[in-house]
């Protein structure tokens, strides 16, 4: 009992939190959502500062090594004719620059191929939330609902045994629904309250975020009878994975290009006016160290290529399973409003109205509306269950 009373405690506090967050909420749909998370959120704006530096780093593709400016005098000379200043510059093989500039596109595309897959991200997690926040919401109305009905169960019942109508056995079992339906509804509101941060969070939004409508709607389907996996081929996953397949081969030809000899060209001058100049090649004798560098780049370069083809396998198994998961929220949600939903109406308004003719007692009454609210609440459940298949779907499709 004293555990009971402490939960009662703790999930009145966290309405409580809960009721002053709403008196400052914001109302969005889900995509006003969407597109304020793409804006704000944390991940997307690490993602953005990894394209501007990927971008930046594009210009070190041609990077050759330092001036070399030196003076030289020779002490022995008496009348300081020996005086002489070089300049000499030395470069790598202009196909080195060439194929560095085309690896660092293609890092710069790989890092715009990572924030989509961010984004894909975003937009699912934004989209589970806003779900989970509404069917929180609806959740909380039938159970206020509930409560309401067993308020009136709790007065009908306490008259009745003080009239000597009932036994105690009545009125306790009243106050034990009544408390029941009180742990579940705090449950719920405590449920409501973390998902509104879930979402605020996401959103990097001040105060909480709700949607226009309590009722939340069923997200189109326009999927095939059967589960087609051809459909990943446009995951932002997938495709981020080709573009380090792209960069793996880029690395290989940049360790190729360093095969070639350097280059390099100096000038010099001293005091007969005289000045000098000096051209040549720098040839790689030992090969061994580039050798090995281009052995390993080709090793990883076809690393990249299986890690492709088992994420490809990864995102299409995955589509597979959760194809299988929306046929079965799609049987169940289907079940639910087509008889579920109506049984539920018809039950309530039978119970009313065998009521209120004295066919049936209060508390038979009482079990029928139960009876009812539970079956709206099995669904709002089947609907939820439904809602996030197609986020997740359409998250493995790389569609919003």
């Amino acid at each position: 009992m004293k555990q009971i009373i402490q939960t009662i405690v703790i999930c009145s506090l966290l309405f409580f939190h809960c009721g002053k967050l709403q008196a400052q909420e914001t109302r969005k749909s889900l995509s006003e959502c969407i597109e304020m998370a793409l804006k704000n959120n944390l991940q997307m704006q690490a993602a953005e500062l990894d394209v501007q530096q990927a971008k930046a780093l594009r210009g070190t593709a041609f990077n050759p090594e330092k001036t070399s400016i030196s003076y030289e005098q020779d002490p022995l000379t008496p009348d300081w004719i020996d005086k002489k200043v070089s300049i000499t510059q030395s470069v790598e093989f202009p196909t080195v620059y060439a194929a560095q500039g085309k690896m660092l596109k293609e890092e710069a595309l790989l890092a715009e191929k990572s924030q989509m897959v961010s984004q894909n991200e975003v937009t699912k997690n934004v989209s589970e939330a806003y779900f989970n926040l509404c069917h929180a919401m609806q959740i909380t109305q039938l159970l206020q609902r509930q409560d309401s009905i067993y308020k009136g169960f709790i007065d009908r019942a306490t008259i009745r045994f003080n009239a000597g109508e009932t036994n105690r056995l009545e009125l306790m079992n009243a106050h034990n629904r009544y408390q029941e339906n009180r742990l579940q509804m705090h449950k719920a509101k405590a449920d409501l309250a973390n998902s509104q941060l879930v979402l605020q969070q996401l959103l990097c939004s001040p105060e909480p975020i709700l949607p226009p409508d309590n009722t939340p709607q069923k997200l189109p389907d326009d999927f095939l009878a059967v589960a087609d996996t051809t459909d990943v081929s446009d995951n932002p996953l997938v495709e981020y994975y080709n573009q380090r397949m792209n960069v793996g081969k880029a690395h290989v030809s940049v360790e190729k290009s360093k095969f070639m000899p350097d280059l390099f060209g100096g000038y010099s001058f001293n005091d007969t006016k005289l000045p000098g100049f000096q051209v040549g090649i720098s040839v790689p004798i030992f090969f061994g160290a580039n050798r090995a560098k281009f052995k390993a780049a080709k090793i990883r370069s076809d690393q990249l290529y299986i890690e492709r083809q088992q994420a490809e396998q990864s995102v299409q198994l995955a589509y597979s399973v959760q194809y299988n998961e929306y046929v079965k929220a799609k049987e169940s949600l289907t079940y639910y409003q087509t008889i579920g939903m109506p049984q539920a109406e018809e039950i309530m308004q039978t119970a009313q109205t065998a009521y209120q003719l004295g066919e049936i007692g209060y508390m038979e009454y009482i079990q029928n509306l139960q009876t009812a609210i539970g079956i709206k609440i099995q669904t709002v459940d089947a609907l939820n269950q439904f809602n996030q298949s197609i986020i997740v779907l359409n998250y493995l499709k790389g569609e919003k």
